[in-house]
């Protein structure tokens, strides 16, 4: 039909085409990749982020400013609610380390391969002579919905409270039988405050 002599019917069928290409694209980007693969048992989580600048001095607080307003941006095309939690602005107009929340459907699962050091090669705003400079920024993402408590992030002494998570979270994750949750208490004077996790593996016949 789009060869036909009647202009009519080669404009309808133009249309026709148009649909039908967008139909079919959009089966084979979105809904063909969902029957296919099995969905993330994290998909509706959350994702925490920190970032800390490594070796290179201001010119690493500089790349994790910049790391984190292409995150903040990402998180803006993905429709994601973000909160800074914490950020240690500098001088030079960088960041030394930063907590972010990431708030939205597929957020852990898009953000969880990010964790890991950054590193980049490049002369810096701050260097006069034109070296280049090696700076690494590290980046730890973890996903927090873990009721029925309160998750708490300790840093530096410091107790940062994450905001409740309101999505339900998928029960086969992990049973809260199998959690046990200690008090553990300094005595004297300049007790400290601080988060341990133990994990506990039963040994295997396999196991040597």
């Amino acid at each position: 039909m789009l060869e036909d002599p009647d202009e009519t019917l080669r404009l309808l069928a133009v249309e026709d085409d148009q649909t039908f290409m967008e139909t079919l694209n959009n089966l084979v980007e979105d809904v063909f990749p969902s029957l296919i693969i099995p969905s993330s048992k994290t998909a509706h989580m959350s994702a925490l982020m920190e970032l800390k600048a490594g070796v290179g001095g201001s010119e690493s607080n500089l790349f994790l400013g910049e790391l984190m307003r292409m995150y903040l941006r990402y998180a803006q095309s993905a429709k994601w609610k973000t909160t800074t939690v914490s950020s240690l602005d500098t001088p030079e107009g960088g960041v030394k380390n930063a907590v972010v929340e990431f708030k939205g459907p597929g957020a852990y699962d898009s953000l969880r391969w990010e964790s890991g050091v950054h590193r980049v090669q490049r002369v810096p705003a701050t260097e006069a002579s034109g070296r280049v400079h090696t700076s690494t920024v590290a980046v730890v993402v973890s996903l927090f919905a873990l009721p029925p408590f309160h998750r708490l992030i300790y840093r530096n002494d410091k107790v940062l409270p994450l905001t409740e998570e309101s999505d339900q979270v998928n029960k086969e994750l992990f049973s809260m039988d199998d959690v046990k949750v200690e008090v553990m208490r300094a005595r004297g004077a300049g007790g400290q405050v601080g988060l341990f996790i133990q994990c506990h593996r039963p040994a295997s016949g396999s196991d040597s």
